[in-house]
């Protein structure tokens, strides 16, 4: 197994057919860890990583190459007291039988990060719905228009500082 490379960007992971998904993601979380300063936990099967802003894209393009082909969401948590949003995406290797979430932070004053829809053409519908619902820009993302809110007048939401009662009641009756 290829499990060290020093330019992890342009190398993949050679596990052979034997190996147990935890020694995987273990060899994954070490070399994420190496390469991208990344925070990894591995729990009940998943592999949870934390990486920087300015390193989101190139984990995703570093997953794909480990064969991560199926991309099962990209969303966000509003983290209002910590004035964050964490974006994050989840995606899954039909070979290895691995999940991996991979999460960022962003500023709620700045809400924008960059597109994963040159990876993974359904992120731009997932990333679509975290625009309309929390007012989070993805940079390249020529999708970002009204898909369940048309018309809608209020502000995103699902920010935990969003009202819907009082909005209910200001503009209903």
């Amino acid at each position: 197994m290829n499990a060290h490379c020093s330019n992890i960007h342009g190398c993949t992971l050679n596990y052979g057919d034997a190996m147990s998904s935890t020694y995987l993601s273990e060899a994954l979380k070490n070399n994420l860890k190496a390469s991208f300063q990344a925070e990894c936990k591995v729990k009940d099967g998943f592999l949870f990583v934390r990486v920087r802003r300015q390193s989101y894209v190139a984990v995703a393009e570093y997953l794909k190459k480990q064969g991560f082909s199926r991309l099962l969401t990209v969303s966000a948590i509003d983290w209002m007291d910590e004035d964050e949003f964490e974006v994050y995406f989840i995606v899954h290797s039909i070979k290895e039988n691995l999940y991996v979430k991979a999460s960022t932070r962003i500023p709620r004053s700045r809400p924008g990060i960059e597109s994963l829809s040159s990876l993974w053409d359904n992120s731009s519908m997932h990333e679509r719905e975290a625009w309309e619902l929390f007012g989070i820009t993805f940079k390249g993302n020529n999708m970002l228009k009204p898909l369940f809110l048309e018309g809608w007048t209020g502000p995103p939401p699902f920010l935990k500082n969003f009202n819907w009662r009082e909005y209910v009641k200001n503009t209903r009756f």
